[in-house]
């Protein structure tokens, strides 16, 4: 059999895609913003908070943990779309400091903070530094932050007295100095909450900035529609381990999504969202992977694949005779499921049940080349299915293994009816039989045999059943169970009732034991 293609990969394809965790990794406290720097303000984020990634210093903060984080961190380290990293001028605020009788409180050695090789010359120093460039930068800045690597009579006052510049003797000795950090109201932010543009609006002034070349993008476009942050951002994005970035496949929840008669929800165009000089082809999608390889991820989901690529494009390898990317011609294509003897009764639940991607080779037509009935089912099949023509129960029976799905919507209109016989014969003419016992479908059978039968409770003493007497709910039941010994017709929950004696020691209902099943099968050897 030739698969057919579809026109356009069912939507259905990307509603597999497992939604994000909507909360925290951890139940994190407030973050204050505007506070003194504290772990408790960092750990939401980051929750290893070690060496440093900057090659050029040996840093890590588990040496200074007698320290209190504001010695260092004298600003928000976020803030204003920027990270403030602590100057060497903050180091020095203990690093060759000599604390009277005890001595130096840190290092103030170079080695000990850099590593070998690092020149440990600021960018700032040009390479004509040592003329005007450094002579303006000390008339506006002043000299105090030289002295933090000059020594003042060698590396200074000597330099300048052999090239006549008269500046007078630079200061002695480094004067060590920390800023006063600025008392403001407090601006706090809850990982847990619902995330909200307020959360990230501090740290990222204009969140719209992206890496250039990748994406066209702008929350702006999707705030005028007012979808909320939580369709994207299900969670917080800075998480402890990671940032929560969303992938293509995110956002096609959205692009792509044809909402009947209101048409595509937002496009689907690449031009749209990415410039011309973006590389559409992933760098995975190599000759080897085009030519068989990637079947492995294929199985993992078809959501990926369909972003890009509609079911003709795989129809038209699978079906054989193509050539491939690697020269070669590809062979037919039968998924390994599919040739399971079992398959044609299996399939109809695996497709309820949203475990197959069933449309991206097939759609109606392929179905109805076995199914009489209009398969996948139109939306309003429910409302029409009763009066659209006759139905075949077998093709019913394929995806439904057993009636409670028909059950809870028949049934409703009856949920409070008593259980007489006018109520049940209309659809199920066969309950007229007499006596009720003769009745060959079992369940019909026990249903009958109450007709008429009032119940003793002292709540509705001498009115028939109510199917909410013994049923918890259509389709589901405390009498029939299916039992492993028994099967189906299981009498266990009858017991309740037949040979049992109330608070009163007055027996509820009779026939105990094998004499309720005498009731039936008169032919019992028991």
């Amino acid at each position: 059999m030739v698969l057919v293609a579809v026109a356009v990969i069912s939507t259905a394809a990307f509603l597999a895609v497992p939604a994000l965790q909507a909360r925290s990794i951890v139940d994190s406290p407030p973050i204050d913003l505007t506070a003194p720097v504290t772990a408790r303000n960092c750990t939401p984020c980051h929750a290893v908070i070690g060496a440093s990634r900057n090659a050029s210093v040996i840093f890590n903060h588990a040496a200074h943990l007698t320290a209190d984080c504001s010695s260092c961190h004298f600003v928000n380290p976020h803030e204003g779309g920027k990270t403030a990293i602590p100057t060497m001028a903050s180091c020095f605020a203990c690093h060759g400091l000599v604390h009277g009788p005890t001595g130096q409180v840190a290092s103030g050695e170079c080695t000990d903070c850099h590593p070998d090789g690092d020149t440990r010359r600021p960018k700032s120093h040009v390479k004509d530094w040592k003329a005007k460039p450094h002579a303006t930068a000390s008339k506006t800045g002043g000299v105090n932050g030289c002295l933090l690597c000059h020594e003042p009579v060698k590396d200074c006052d000597t330099c300048h007295v052999a090239e006549k510049v008269d500046v007078g003797s630079m200061p002695a000795i480094y004067l060590r100095t920390v800023p006063l950090k600025i008392d403001e109201p407090s601006k706090l932010i809850d990982p847990d909450e619902a995330t909200s543009i307020g959360q990230c609006n501090y740290c990222h002034p204009d969140i719209d900035k992206f890496e250039p070349g990748r994406i066209l993008f702008t929350h702006d476009d999707h705030l005028k529609r007012d979808y909320q942050c939580t369709v994207c951002h299900p969670r917080f994005a800075h998480q402890p381990t990671l940032t929560d970035r969303n992938t293509m496949q995110q956002c096609y929840r959205c692009h792509g999504l044809v909402h009947a008669a209101n048409g595509p929800v937002a496009t689907e165009k690449c031009e749209d969202c990415h410039p011309k000089s973006f590389e559409l082809t992933p760098v995975s999608h190599s000759v080897k992977f085009l030519s068989g390889d990637h079947k492995d991820p294929a199985k993992g989901g078809v959501s990926y694949c369909a972003m890009c690529h509609k079911a003709e494009t795989c129809v038209k390898c699978h079906n054989g005779g193509t050539k491939l990317a690697n020269g070669k011609v590809g062979l037919k294509v039968i998924p390994a499921d599919h040739r399971k003897p079992q398959w044609s009764s299996e399939h109809g639940g695996l497709f309820l049940g949203q475990k197959g991607d069933c449309a991206v080779c097939h759609d109606s037509k392929s179905c109805q080349q076995c199914h009489q009935t209009t398969m996948p089912h139109p939306t309003d099949w429910l409302d029409v299915h009763a009066t659209g023509g006759k139905l075949s129960g077998e093709d019913c029976r394929v995806c439904h293994k057993d009636r409670e799905s028909c059950q809870d919507c028949h049934h409703a209109t009856v949920r409070s009816a008593e259980l007489v016989a006018k109520n049940c014969v209309k659809c199920h003419p066969e309950m007229k039989t007499e006596p009720a016992t003769d009745i060959k479908v079992a369940g019909l059978a026990e249903h009958a045999v109450h007709f008429n039968v009032a119940t003793t409770a002292e709540s509705k003493k001498d009115k028939p059943y109510v199917c909410d007497d013994c049923h918890i709910g259509f389709g589901s039941t405390g009498i029939r169970v299916d039992n492993p010994l028994t099967g189906p017709h299981d009498m266990r929950g009858c017991y309740d009732c037949h040979g049992a004696l109330d608070i009163q020691n007055i027996r509820i209902a009779p026939w105990p034991g094998s004499e309720l099943c005498r009731r039936c099968h008169t032919d019992l050897n028991l």
